[in-house]
């Protein structure tokens, strides 16, 4: 009897459910058919403004800009309503309100009752009655957070919102029609999980919302007033993260963030294109997303104008590997030195000292009379230390010569001679210049790294004569890379007067552990009202002499322990157990700190690992395994070679056996796809794909060292759901 009245209460529910999703979805369509008449007629205003404005008629020009602001939001308004009509909501949460805490004191307030749906979008009946919250609402936190039970949430004003939680669901719901349903106290588990990431890639991706873990949603949810560093073994879902804490924080800090004030800086074309993909699904628009050489150009503006003319912007990963470029000693040290936080220090500390050589401290005396003291000078100079050199010049300057008109006018002096007088010191300080030498001044500041007297206590963090020397050679045969781009910008901001430096108010870097410290102290002295979100994988360091092998520096010496936030997310979700053991074995070797990773426990086939005895059979073998992968229904599939030169041979030889994705010349420009594509390691960071296929890791490819641990680790983790291993000759060390 008890499970017959179970299974009635189980299908009455289940038809209320019903009843509501199809409400939804009317309401949905109402507002669909609203909206696109509303636009239609929006758009035929708006030509015919345009048309009479293109007809010699300024004066329409704001209305003509209004009318674009209105159809720009009634296109967005009905993107969302059309993506909302095949899954309305994905949650919902009951609740009763307990009470509420205001500055630490519990007030008693009428207990109300809530049964709330969720979903990607919010959606209204009318300006009052809103029938589906948003995923960024702060009361929708409770569905990623809570358990069943008392709980609570903060309240867009700040106040903690007590609550008795009754229920938490989640539904599965398909082109407007429901599917299933779930309840339980700890929202996404892994066995809900595993039910979505069994899945191929582009069904993944879809359900992200829904299946937000605590962790993550902390994260995503973590105020903008501070900086945050996020630590995430490989298919944590950073980069998800990261991208969801952006759609976050400009729907709910919308009156003090504005989206083209966010700047997204990746590793490279391919990446950005693909992590911000998904930027208009989270209702994210008109975001700046460049990688850290465009963005370091773009803060350069004219200035590298000149620079690009005599310059090459060399790239590590463009040329071939040899193992003369693996035991060049000295190189390996420039780079490390490069990446360090001596070297941008090092160049601070000349500036230090050749402002002192331009602006001098010392007492300025005018017709016996000390007009400007040292001590003024000096208090200046320290108030107005962020100020760069010419505006300090500038408004030095303007002091002095106000000083000296006043003390003409009290002796009563004439205009004329006023004016000779002040003249003779209106440049006492230096002329405003605005042209300024980068390349002198950089070649200069090289040149006192030699010279050690002029650093006193800062001696023993310069480098070795010969690693100075190199560094010299490279830029005195055109080189230069994103570390000195870096130090051009950093010159910039310290000389010149510029607005290049403004407007930037947060900055996302993804897959951080990429670029040496030294560049984020530069950023950080560049725009010091500026936060942050870094997320990275120290296993995943493939610029392993130039990036970054550990968070203590980029923590202590660039942020503020204190004030600024560090994450760990340890659950991977991408990867098979088989995978994810495979990725382990690789670990073992290596002697660098690692995160321990925490794998969803989803089973998949075992890594295949198989020998040829020549290429042709290697060949042979990778378009079988390819086919079979592709038969089982995966859409997404990567065959990964060490460098660009052998992925350029391995793709001109395989696109003869099976269709592979074309390949650009320019490997930075291609765009992820579905398909098989052939790819260097370097260019899979932050990618993930059901198959993959590792070509070739022979002990010629692979040393044993944590330099090239670390490119096999990124490569076995970007497998979903199958990987294969084909070679010939004898296996890398590291794999065995």
């Amino acid at each position: 009897m008890e499970n017959s009245e179970r299974h009635e209460e189980l299908r009455s529910e289940w038809e209320r459910e019903e009843e509501h999703l199809k409400e939804c979805v009317e309401l949905i369509r109402f507002n669909v058919d609203t909206q696109s008449a509303e636009l239609a007629r929006v758009r035929s205003e708006t030509k015919e403004l345009y048309d009479n404005y293109r007809s010699n008629n300024p004066e329409l020009h704001n209305d003509l800009v209004i009318g674009l602001s209105m159809q720009s939001d009634l296109e967005k308004s009905l993107s969302k309503n059309l993506a909302a009509l095949k899954k309305p909501f994905f949650g919902r949460i009951d609740y009763r309100e307990l009470g509420v805490v205001t500055n630490g004191e519990e007030l008693e307030e009428e207990k109300k009752d809530f049964s709330l749906y969720i979903g990607k979008n919010g959606v209204s009946k009318s300006s009052t009655e809103i029938v589906i919250i948003d995923w960024r609402a702060p009361v929708s936190s409770v569905y990623y957070d809570s358990d069943v039970g008392e709980s609570s949430y903060l309240s867009p004003y700040g106040d903690r919102i007590l609550i008795g939680l009754d229920l938490k669901r989640t539904f599965e719901i398909q082109d407007s029609s429901l599917v299933d349903f779930y309840d339980t106290d700890v929202i996404a588990n892994d066995e809900f999980l595993t039910k979505y990431l069994g899945k191929n890639k582009e069904v993944v991706l879809g359900e992200i919302i829904a299946t937000i873990q605590k962790e993550q949603n902390e994260i995503i949810r973590d105020t903008p007033w501070h900086s945050v560093i996020v630590q995430g073994v490989a298919g944590s879902g950073k980069t998800t993260v990261a991208m969801h804490r952006i759609s976050y924080i400009l729907y709910n800090y919308k009156e003090r963030c504005r989206s083209d004030e966010f700047y997204i800086i990746g590793s490279n074309k391919m990446l950005l294109n693909y992590i911000t993909g998904v930027l208009p699904n989270l209702d994210v628009y008109n975001i700046n997303q460049m990688t850290l050489e465009e963005f370091l150009i773009s803060l350069l503006d004219k200035e590298f104008d000149k620079l690009r003319k005599k310059y090459k912007l060399t790239n590590p990963f463009a040329r071939s590997r040899t193992i003369g470029d693996r035991n060049n000693h000295i190189k390996t040290r420039l780079k490390r030195y490069k990446g360090s936080l001596d070297f941008i220090k090092a160049l601070e500390y000349y500036l230090d000292w050749y402002e002192t050589t331009i602006i001098k401290a010392e007492d300025i005396n005018y017709h016996g009379k000390k007009v400007y003291s040292e001590t003024e000078i000096k208090d200046f100079l320290t108030i107005f230390k962020e100020k760069p050199l010419q505006e300090k010049q500038e408004l030095l300057n303007k002091r002095l010569v106000s000083k000296i008109r006043l003390i003409n006018e009290r002796e009563q002096q004439e205009k004329e001679i006023i004016s000779i007088e002040t003249k003779k010191y209106k440049d006492y300080f230096g002329k405003k210049v605005s042209k300024f030498d980068y390349e002198t001044m950089y070649l200069n500041f090289m040149e006192s790294l030699l010279q050690k007297e002029l650093y006193k206590e800062f001696t023993h963090k310069l480098p070795e004569e010969e690693v100075v020397k190199e560094l010299q050679a490279g830029f005195l045969k055109k080189e230069i890379d994103l570390y000195d781009l870096s130090m051009f910008a950093y010159l910039k901001r310290r000389i010149k007067e510029t607005k290049d430096f403004e407007y930037v108010s947060h900055i996302i870097v993804d897959e951080a552990q990429d670029f040496g410290v030294s560049v984020f102290y530069c950023m950080k002295q560049l725009f010091s009202g500026c936060t942050y979100t870094i997320m990275g994988d120290i296993t995943q360091n493939i610029h392993f002499d130039t990036g970054m092998n550990d968070w203590e520096a980029l923590r202590s010496d660039v942020f503020s322990i204190d004030k600024d936030k560090f994450y760990v997310l340890a659950k991977s979700y991408r990867n098979t157990v088989e995978i994810s053991n495979y990725a382990s074995r690789v670990l073992k070797h290596c002697t660098f700190k690692t995160y321990d990773i925490e794998p969803i426990i989803r089973h998949g086939k075992e890594v295949e690992v198989y020998k040829a005895k020549n290429e042709d059979e290697m060949l042979k073998k990778t378009a079988q395994i390819l086919r079979d992968s592709r038969e089982t229904g995966y859409t997404t599939q990567a065959v990964i070679c060490r460098t660009e030169e052998e992925t350029k041979e391995v793709y001109q030889k395989l696109k003869e056996l099976i269709e592979v994705e074309p390949l650009n010349e320019d490997m930075e420009q291609m765009n992820f796809t579905n398909g098989i594509m052939v790819l260097p390691i370097h260019m899979t960071k932050g990618l993930e794909f059901d198959s993959v296929l590792l070509w070739n890791p022979d002990v010629n490819n692979y040393e044993k060292s944590d330099a090239d641990a670390k490119l096999l680790y990124v490569a076995i983790t970007r497998a979903l759901h199958e990987l294969h291993i084909v070679y010939m000759g004898e296996l890398a060390e590291l794999l065995v």
